[in-house]
């Protein structure tokens, strides 16, 4: 889904000229950070201490 997203918000960028359209690409920027913030606190870490 995340991917979807990301595919969503690549397809927006050349209308961002359009104020809704880059008000939206912000509060998605920003809703995608937390998404990944709160990942990363989900998936556990591999034995090398970095992510699996």
């Amino acid at each position: 889904m995340v991917q979807q997203l990301d595919g969503l918000s690549r397809r927006m960028e050349p209308h961002a000229g359009y104020r809704p359209v880059r008000e939206y690409l912000a509060d998605f920027d920003d809703a995608r950070r937390a998404r990944m913030l709160l990942l990363a606190d989900i998936i556990p870490s591999s034995p090398g201490g970095t992510p699996a």
